[in-house]
């Protein structure tokens, strides 16, 4: 029944202060940190409630070693954040900053169990991260799973992309295009003067094409969709769709692969993407 939890803290953490979450930028006076812990115990509050009126098994107890567990996972939460904020500050290079990204992701997850477990006597984390594909869940635990993965599957891995890519995306100014022969055309006009001489005129047409790639949100936003796609398609055992999807999302692209950078850049961010989604809709798969 962790899960709960722990869906609860992806809620909080991506669908409350997603940017947030993507660079540790809250201001370091605390506020917007203090902020975040709240928006998390309101949320492991509520997981806990779900707990106590859905397991035929909660007593007054059990009740009050999750609110117990609540309030400490939102004080610890708060304590990691701010850990990752400060040594965030000192790291620029997007490797670094993705593993800082991943590390505060698996502190926050083992606190959780370790708290639970702690204050519960394992009542809630029987089984641990094993349990969830012993095929002993209930249906709302795998729902619960099954939101953790669609999760990590948009917000989570498009925020660890954003990192690991900053670099290397195309800049975002207007990038003037290569020529072609097919941008130049000649024109040739003869007329003929008062004085009865032929004079001609050539003229020689150049088009120039620019291209400006769309809002980050947009590929964001498509990359998002791309990853749900591959892990609902693997869901339903349906991994031939695979390469339709792979092939619409290269078809609304084709005519920047001239570009080498953004050619570089497309090709790192659909193949890291379709990895992440990849394993994320096997480890779907197998909850069902």
């Amino acid at each position: 029944m962790w899960i709960y939890f722990y869906a609860a803290h992806l809620l909080g953490d991506f669908a409350v202060f997603p940017d947030a979450v993507a660079e540790k930028s809250m201001d370091r006076k605390g506020g917007a940190l203090l902020r975040h812990a709240f928006v998390h115990l309101l949320s492991m509050f509520a997981a806990g409630l779900f707990i106590f009126f859905t397991d035929p098994h909660s007593s007054l107890r059990l009740l009050g070693a999750l609110a117990t567990a609540a309030i400490l996972i939102a004080i610890a939460h708060f304590a990691v954040d701010a850990a990752t904020l400060r040594l965030g500050g000192k790291l620029q290079r997007p490797g670094s900053r993705a593993l800082l990204f991943l590390l505060d992701q698996a502190a926050h997850l083992f606190l959780i169990l370790f708290l639970l477990r702690l204050l519960t006597g394992g009542a809630v984390v029987s089984g641990g991260l094993e349990g969830l594909f012993s095929g002993n869940l209930s249906v709302s635990e795998k729902a619960a799973a099954t939101l953790c993965i669609f999760i990590w599957a948009t917000s989570g891995a498009g925020t660890l992309l954003a990192i690991l890519l900053k670099n290397i995306a195309p800049d975002d100014q207007l990038e003037e295009g290569v020529f072609r022969i097919s941008d130049e055309r000649t024109e040739i006009k003869t007329k003929y003067a008062i004085s009865g001489r032929e004079e001609t005129e050539i003229t020689t047409v150049k088009t120039e094409h620019y291209f400006r790639d769309s809002p980050e949100k947009t590929g964001k936003t498509i990359g998002m969709l791309e990853r749900s796609l591959i892990v609902l398609l693997l869901m339903i055992r349906l991994p031939e769709g695979l390469a339709f999807l792979a092939a619409i999302k290269t078809l609304t692209r084709f005519k920047q692969f001239d570009q080498k950078q953004f050619a570089e850049y497309y090709l790192i961010g659909t193949l890291s993407s379709a990895m992440i989604g990849i394993l994320l809709g096997v480890a779907a798969a197998s909850l069902w």
